[in-house]
C-alpha cells in the first residue's frame, strides 16, 4: 500500500494530470497555442537559484526569472524558513483595524533606503496597483488629470497605468483611458517642453525602459527632477522592474546622484518571487495631500495589503539582498554577460548592439533578408510579427536550455533578466548559447527560418486546435 499523500501533493498531481484541458478551456486558450507553437510549453518542476528543471529531467538556466521577480533565487532556505514559520505563527492576518507592525517595519526600512524625502509607503498587490496609487497621489496633489510618459514605457496594464503605456497596440480597444501624451525617452528637450504647459500631474519614466532596454543617460533622471519641481509636475519612477539591485544598485535611480523623485514604485522582486507586493514610497507633503485628515484615512487601499506571507516576504528579501550583496552581484555578473554578449555583437553580423544595465540587459537583433523575404509569403507572413525575435529565443530554449523572452511578440529585441544570484559558469553558459545561436543566424538557415518551419508543422498536424500534449512532442524535436 502506498503512502497517503500529502494535500498539497494531492493538489499538484491532479493539477498536473489535467493542465492541458483546464487552462485551454477555463484559462487562456491562445495563450496555451502561443506556447505550443514557439516551443515553449514544457512542464517545469522544481525551480533553485538560476535553474528550472522540466518533467524529464532537463536543467535550464532561467534568464527570465518571472519577468525580474526572482531576484534573490528559486527556493531561497531563509526565506522558506521565514514564510513557514510565518504560517505557524497564527500571527493574525488582516485584521485591518489595527497598527500592522510588520508593514510599518517594511515602510521604515524601504524609505530609510531611497534619496529624497520620502517619508511613507502605501502597499499593494502588484506594481500596476503600485503605479495606480502613484497616478491617483499626484492628481491629487497637483490638481492636475494628465499624465506625461515616454514612447515604449511599460508601467502596466490596469486602465490608469494603461493611459502611461507607451505601446500603442497594448493600449488598441479599451476606449478612452485618460489624458496623457508621450515623449521621447531620455529627451530632456522635449520633456521641458512638454512640462512648461504645466498640464501635467505626473512625469512617470523608467530609469531603463522594459520593453527598450534603453538606459536613462547620465544626468538625466536628475535635470528631470529639477524640471519637474520648476513647473509643478510630480517625477514617479518606476522601478518595479530595475529596483531590489537589479542594475548594480539597490535603486536604478541610484546611478544619477541629483534624481530627488517624489514618487518611487516597487513590486516585482520586492517580495523575493514568493509572494506578490507592491509599493508606492511617497514624499511627506504629497502623502498628506491625500490621507490629510480622519475622515480620508482610508481614502486609499487594499483590502490585502499588508498581508503577513508579503510583508514577511519583502522584509527577508532586504535582509537576503544585504547579506549576499545583490546589488553587487548583479553588477559583477551583468559585467560579465554585457561583455560576452558584446564580444558575439562583434563576431557577428545577426546582431546589433548590446542594451541595459547591471542584470536587466537586451540585445537588438538585425532583421536580415531570409525575414523580409518570408514576411511577403502566404500564411508565413502571418506569423512573421510573432515569429522574428520569438525565433531566436526558441531555438536557446531548444538546443541551448537557456530561457529568455523577447521584449514583445513584434520586437527584435531578446532580453535577460535572471536572477540576481546567476553564478560566472551559468553566465559562461548564457553567452556560449547566445554566440551559438547567432552562429546559426549567419548560417544557411536563420532561427526565424527554423521557427517558422516548426510552427507550420505543428499547424498542418492540426495541433493548434486542440490540448497539446508537450511531454510526448519535446522529446520528438529534439
Amino acid at each position: 500500500m502506498s503512502a497517503q499523500r500529502s494535500d498539497f501533493t494531492r493538489l499538484v498531481d491532479d493539477a498536473r494530470a489535467h493542465v492541458d484541458h483546464n487552462y485551454v478551456e477555463h484559462v487562456n486558450p491562445s495563450f496555451a497555442q502561443l506556447l505550443h507553437l514557439t516551443g515553449f510549453d514544457r512542464r517545469y518542476v522544481r525551480g533553485l537559484d538560476a535553474r528550472l528543471w522540466d518533467d524529464v529531467g532537463h536543467e535550464y538556466v532561467d534568464c527570465i526569472a518571472g519577468y525580474a521577480v526572482h531576484a534573490v533565487g528559486r527556493s531561497h532556505p531563509r526565506m522558506i524558513a521565514a514564510l513557514d514559520e510565518a504560517l505557524r505563527s497564527q500571527l493574525p492576518n488582516w485584521v485591518q483595524f489595527e497598527r500592522n507592525p510588520l508593514a510599518a517595519l517594511l515602510a521604515q526600512r524601504l524609505c530609510a533606503r531611497v534619496p529624497g524625502d520620502l517619508r511613507h509607503a502605501v502597499f499593494s498587490n502588484s506594481g500596476a496597483e503600485a503605479v495606480e496609487c502613484a497616478l491617483k497621489l499626484a492628481r491629487r496633489f497637483t490638481s492636475r488629470s494628465a499624465v506625461l510618459h515616454c514612447d515604449m514605457a511599460f508601467h502596466g496594464l490596469t486602465l490608469g497605468a494603461l493611459a502611461a503605456n507607451g505601446n500603442q497596440h497594448l493600449r488598441e480597444g479599451f476606449g478612452p483611458l485618460g489624458e496623457s501624451t508621450s515623449i521621447a525617452f531620455d529627451d530632456l528637450v522635449e520633456l521641458e517642453k512638454a512640462l512648461e504647459t504645466r498640464r501635467f500631474a505626473a512625469f512617470l519614466v523608467e530609469p531603463v525602459q522594459g520593453k527598450s532596454l534603453r538606459v536613462a543617460s547620465n544626468g538625466y533622471l536628475g535635470e528631470a527632477s529639477r524640471l519637474c519641481a520648476k513647473f509643478g509636475t510630480l517625477l514617479i519612477v518606476d522601478e518595479v522592474q530595475t529596483g531590489i539591485g537589479r542594475t548594480g544598485r539597490f535603486l536604478a535611480l541610484e546611478h544619477d546622484a541629483a534624481c530627488r523623485p517624489d514618487i518611487v514604485v516597487l513590486s516585482k522582486a520586492l517580495a523575493g518571487g514568493f509572494v506578490p507586493v507592491g509599493a508606492a514610497l511617497v514624499r511627506a507633503d504629497v502623502w498628506r495631500a491625500t490621507f490629510n485628515s480622519m475622515t480620508n484615512a482610508l481614502v486609499h487601499a487594499s483590502t490585502f495589503q499588508g498581508g503577513v506571507l508579503a510583508m514577511t516576504a519583502a522584509l527577508m528579501t532586504l535582509e537576503i539582498h544585504d547579506a549576499e550583496q545583490l546589488s553587487q552581484r548583479a553588477e559583477r555578473m551583468g559585467t560579465i554577460l554585457g561583455k560576452g554578449f558584446d564580444e558575439c555583437v562583434r563576431r557577428h553580423d545577426g546582431a546589433v548592439e548590446v542594451r541595459g544595465r547591471g542584470l536587466m540587459l537586451g540585445v537588438a537583433l538585425h532583421k536580415d533578408f531570409a525575414e523580409r523575404f518570408l514576411s511577403q509569403l502566404p500564411l508565413i507572413g502571418s506569423l512573421e510579427r510573432v515569429l522574428f525575435g520569438q525565433a531566436f529565443a526558441m531555438k536557446m530554449l531548444e538546443s541551448h536550455r537557456v530561457l529568455c523572452q523577447v521584449t514583445d511578440s513584434r520586437s527584435n529585441i531578446l532580453k535577460f533578466t535572471p536572477p540576481l544570484v546567476i553564478d560566472e559558469s551559468q553566465c559562461a553558459r548564457v553567452v556560449a548559447a547566445f554566440d551559438a545561436t547567432l552562429h546559426t543566424l549567419s548560417g544557411i538557415a536563420s532561427p526565424l527560418l527554423h521557427g517558422t518551419f516548426y510552427a507550420l508543422n505543428r499547424l498542418r498536424a492540426g495541433m493548434m486546435t486542440s490540448a497539446p500534449s508537450p511531454a510526448s512532442d519535446r522529446q520528438s524535436v529534439r
